[in-house]
């Protein structure tokens, strides 16, 4: 399938849903016919320009204008209602692109942004620009202005907090469970959610059983249920699940909010799903940011035993040597004497393996509870670059890599030197090892009171999907050849910068290499910088 098929696709299915849906929020009780507290619209249109890209906005425009026709709205008011609907899911996806949202909703910071910048705060948008065009219509309502803005801003914030989420979170690829148990676990959850709803929202008000239902909050268990056993999925469907029963009861006598008007009830029945939602999201990102820790610590046992194993084996293994050369009865010949020297020399370069693996775990630990401190001093930046570039020469003519520097000789700054230092040559070495055997070089230029160390090679390069993932602790590039380590260089050098008052960062594309830029104050902070503790995303080992 080509790329304008697929597009074309994604917007007949933009459009056809939009409409589809619009029609259902309106015949709920709409205000002036334009106005209703159901819109799953808002939640499809965030969804696709998030998932597919905001140049999907056109069928989000034409959708909103030719369902905003229908009402009997003039076709300049439809136009200015279209306006605000599009800018609505553009301001909500950009703001939430920009944020770096993730839309598996699996980390509270990902709830919270949605919430914050989609739910409560691109919605404006659209219910300024609807009362607006129902201002300049002169149409007929039953409520004033202010009421009929918020009347349409809690009905996008609904589809914002119940669709948008359910399109996120089911539209990566879903592996279905083999286990038979889990099916009948979910078939139960969903009948007894679906029982319980029906007696909370539509039960005979008269009937005892149900007012101690109702009078207990029964559905509340049930959703705990969900998020424990079946996460991010199983909550959003929940939720629209009870929305739906909750909502359409509102037409009916025994309907659980007892207000005068169908209206009323619509509006106190989306506060109350409005706060189950926030508080079942919340839960359910709050358990997988648990999960992910759990994995993380897992992961990092995993790792360290095998990183730590490979060089204590190989110690073993050069000192065994050593030994019995060293048994050999005296005098020795020059062979001997040659492997002995060789066996300590490689136990040496072994042992200084095995001691950077343990000062990155200790660094790592430092990060964690806040406790790296800085010892700032003047450092001439040339004179370290070169430093570290002469410890790493030979290492790099192996590799079939030249190393270039070119950094003023005046750039001096005020900055912890062994901190800087480690940085350099993390980023050297990762620049020998992915480097393809091809020039590196390091350059540098200082302005403003900052200064600017490039470090440029002409490896495989790293996607964008990448170029975050690799600064989480235990992450690293995935290539064809295995390259050792606990994946923590760029996590403790990013936290280092930051602890500066500075920042490390890549650009790269696949195929064209990498830079990786350090950029640092002449002059760094004194108190140095409070360190963040770990992600707590899913994680892949690295160096």
């Amino acid at each position: 399938m080509t790329a304008g098929v697929r597009r074309s696709l994604d917007f007949a299915a933009v459009f056809l849903a939009y409409v589809a849906t619009a029609h259902l929020g309106l015949s709920f009780d709409a205000l002036a016919g334009i106005a209703t507290t159901v819109w799953p619209p808002t939640g499809i249109a965030l969804a696709a320009l998030i998932l597919r890209g905001t140049q999907l906005w056109p069928a989000v425009a034409l959708a909103a204008f030719v369902v905003n026709l229908t009402t009997g709205i003039p076709l300049w008011g439809a136009a200015i209602i279209a306006t605000g609907n599009t800018l609505e899911a553009l301001v909500g996806a950009s703001l939430l692109r920009r944020m770096s949202f993730d839309a598996r909703l699996a980390s509270l910071r990902d709830v919270l942004l949605l919430i914050g910048l989609a739910a409560l705060l691109s919605t404006v948008v659209s219910a300024t620009f609807g009362a607006a065009a129902a201002a300049l219509a002169n149409l007929q309502r039953a409520e004033s202005y202010p009421v009929f803005w918020v009347v349409w801003w809690v009905g996008d914030a609904m589809g914002a907090l119940l669709i948008a989420p359910l399109i996120c979170v089911w539209a990566s690829p879903v592996r279905l469970s083999r286990r038979p148990l889990r099916w009948l676990e979910a078939a139960l959850l969903a009948i007894a959610l679906t029982l319980v709803s029906m007696a909370v929202f539509r039960g005979p008000a008269r009937a005892r059983a149900v007012e101690l239902i109702r009078g207990t909050y029964a559905i509340v268990p049930l959703l705990i249920w969900t998020a424990l056993r079946f996460e991010q999925r199983g909550v959003t469907a929940a939720l629209l699940l009870v929305a739906v029963i909750a909502v359409t009861a509102t037409s009916s006598p025994g309907s659980y909010f007892a207000a005068r008007t169908p209206h009323e009830r619509l509006l106190m029945t989306d506060c109350y799903m409005a706060v189950t939602a926030i508080s079942m999201l919340t839960l359910a990102a709050a358990l997988a940011e648990r999960r992910a820790a759990i994995g993380v610590r897992d992961e990092f046992i995993s790792i360290a035993s095998h990183e730590l194993k490979t060089p204590l084996t190989a110690l073993k293994l050069r000192l065994t040597a050593a030994a019995r050369t060293h048994r050999t009865p005296p005098p020795r010949d020059a062979v001997a004497e040659e492997k002995l020297a060789r066996a300590l020399s490689a136990a040496d370069t072994t042992t200084n393996r095995l001691v950077s693996l343990v000062d990155d775990l200790l660094d790592a630990s430092r990060l964690t509870a806040g406790r790296l401190a800085l010892h700032l001093e003047v450092v001439s930046l040339p004179e370290l670059v070169s430093d570290v570039a002469g410890r790493l020469r030979e290492q790099a003519a192996e590799a079939g890599s030249t190393i270039e520097i070119a950094v003023p000789p005046s750039i001096v700054g005020r900055w912890d030197r062994s901190r800087i230092e480690q940085i350099v040559t993390n980023l050297l070495s990762n620049a020998i090892k992915y480097g393809a055997g091809k020039p590196i070089r390091l350059s540098a230029h200082a302005a403003n009171g900052r200064v600017r160390l490039d470090m440029t090679d002409a490896g495989p390069g790293i996607s964008r999907a990448d170029q975050s993932r690799i600064f989480q602790a235990f992450e690293r590039v995935t290539t064809a050849n295995r390259v050792g380590g606990l994946g923590l260089g760029l996590y403790i050098g990013r936290q280092i910068a930051a602890a500066h008052g500075g920042a490390l960062s890549v650009d790269s594309r696949p195929g064209h290499g990498s830079t990786f830029t350090l950029e640092l104050p002449l002059e760094a902070p004194a108190s140095g910088a409070t360190f963040p503790t770990f992600p707590a995303g899913p994680t892949r080992p690295g160096s």
